[in-house]
């Protein structure tokens, strides 16, 4: 069940990211508003419309933020490895799960050991 969302949210991402979607809700947004012009835009138009929008636009921010939050996973997984196999050191893997006073402390030190004329 897993692997399916995934594979649909990446395809999701995809196609909502892909350039002919931006032609394709201009042709939609065109015919709607003819549509609407026939009608003399009734109260119900607007509501649909309001209504429409608002769960695309849900929709559209939950699979990017999905997908946002994976790729994050895997950024992070990439930079503990080259920690790792680095001289760096081990306090800096998973330093994103700790909190904002620790890594500012990280950060402060890191900053202390640079030389003050490098540019």
């Amino acid at each position: 069940m897993r692997w399916r969302f995934r594979l649909i949210s990446d395809l999701a991402v995809a196609w909502a990211g892909h350039r002919v979607l931006l032609a394709a809700l201009i042709a939609f947004t065109a015919i709607w508003i003819a549509v609407g012009l026939s009608f003399s835009f009734p109260r119900q138009w607007f509501l649909l419309t309001n209504m429409v929008g608002t769960l695309i636009t849900f929709f559209i921010l939950l699979l990017v933020q999905h997908s946002q939050n994976r790729d994050m996973k895997a950024l992070h997984t990439k930079l503990d490895e080259l920690i790792r196999s680095s001289e760096a050191g081990n306090h800096w893997i998973a330093a994103e799960k700790k909190d904002v006073g620790a890594i500012e402390d990280m950060r402060q030190q890191h900053q202390d050991q640079i030389p003050e004329n490098r540019a």
